[in-house]
């Protein structure tokens, strides 16, 4: 059940591994809008937003998946609580609409304080993805949730690499790699620049380059993305190429029998006959499960990693796979 569902159901209970207490083969451009769309998150708003046991979900867990979320926890009487809210309005004005923040009276809302297992305030929690992303508790200084706002929220450079990946999804390969070689130059840990980057070296035919680019992507700086789901699909689909493009660069006038059949599945997959690939993969795999270490096998994940999660052509051979590696 997701965040918002438990919530509605009176079931929700903090995820505690999520919670911290603390201050070279010719390869098609690969065409992205297949199976995904990449927005750019919608304009917060200007004022501070309060919320209550009534309308947390819609301000919090479902806004979160759109920009990251910071909700301070507070009460009239709460003498702590008065010194943090200035500092925390005042920090929301000054980093230009990187997230919002959110106000809630917990005397007003006993369902949130029972639910998030709140227990003293002010307690301050960061919203992403309609999860809890990190939390503190007490009146920090400025300076330590300035620190923590740096250490949890992407970087200004994140909206521009997802304009350029909007780019290279309508096309625009020129004009996305100018992009994420900018957005790289300043911020070379940026997720999006860096799975963007690596599909455009894979159409160039670059594939030490994409791999190189999948190894900078950093799992903390990927977890801080409100379109992380998305661009965890974009890089799915960038390993499958990467494998398909690494091992179709092995065939040779001499390449024979299964070989040959490998490096014609590859070189099917990164044109998109997808069905093709898969077959001959599959056909790979009841000749000789032992071929290039499981080749087959792996080949038909390549391609299933390329296609949108509900396409029937996954659907249909993976149950083929599985009737076969489970018979």
């Amino acid at each position: 059940m997701s965040f918002g569902g438990a919530f509605r159901h009176g079931r929700l209970r903090p995820p505690r591994n999520r919670w911290h207490l603390g201050p070279a083969a010719t390869v098609r451009t690969f065409n992205l809008s297949r199976f995904m769309e990449i927005n750019v998150s919608q304009e917060p708003d200007s004022d501070v937003t309060n919320a209550t046991d009534q309308d947390f979900e819609a301000k919090v867990l479902a806004r979160s998946q759109e920009i990251p979320v910071l909700v301070d926890f507070w009460a009239p009487w709460c003498g702590p609580c008065k010194v943090i809210g200035p500092i925390l309005e005042n920090l929301a004005q000054t980093w230009e609409g990187r997230f919002e923040l959110v106000k809630v009276n917990m005397d007003e809302s006993p369902m949130l304080s029972e639910m998030l297992r709140i227990q003293s305030i002010p307690a301050v929690k960061l919203f992403i993805n309609g999860a809890i992303h990190n939390e503190f508790v007490g009146a920090l200084p400025e300076p330590e949730i300035v620190r923590f706002l740096e250490e949890n929220i992407p970087s200004e450079e994140i909206e521009d690499a997802v304009v350029g990946m909007t780019r290279l999804q309508t096309g625009d390969v020129e004009g996305a790699r100018r992009i994420f070689e900018k957005v790289l130059a300043s911020d070379p840990k940026n997720p999006v620049a860096l799975i963007g980057s690596g599909h455009i070296l894979l159409d160039d035919g670059d594939t030490t380059g994409a791999r190189e680019k999948i190894s900078a992507i950093n799992e903390v700086e990927l977890e801080k993305l409100t379109d992380r789901q998305n661009m965890e699909k974009v890089l799915t689909a960038l390993k499958g190429r990467l494998f398909l493009a690494e091992n179709a660069g092995l065939e040779d006038a001499q390449t024979t029998g299964l070989a040959q059949k490998f490096a014609e599945a590859c070189h099917a997959g990164l044109s998109g006959q997808f069905e093709t690939a898969l077959e001959s993969f599959f056909e790979i795999v009841q000749a000789d499960r032992k071929f290039q270490e499981d080749g087959g096998r792996l080949g038909m994940l390549a391609v299933f990693d390329m296609l949108p999660p509900d396409s029937d052509v996954t659907a249909a051979y993976r149950q083929k796979l599985s009737n076969l590696l489970f018979s």
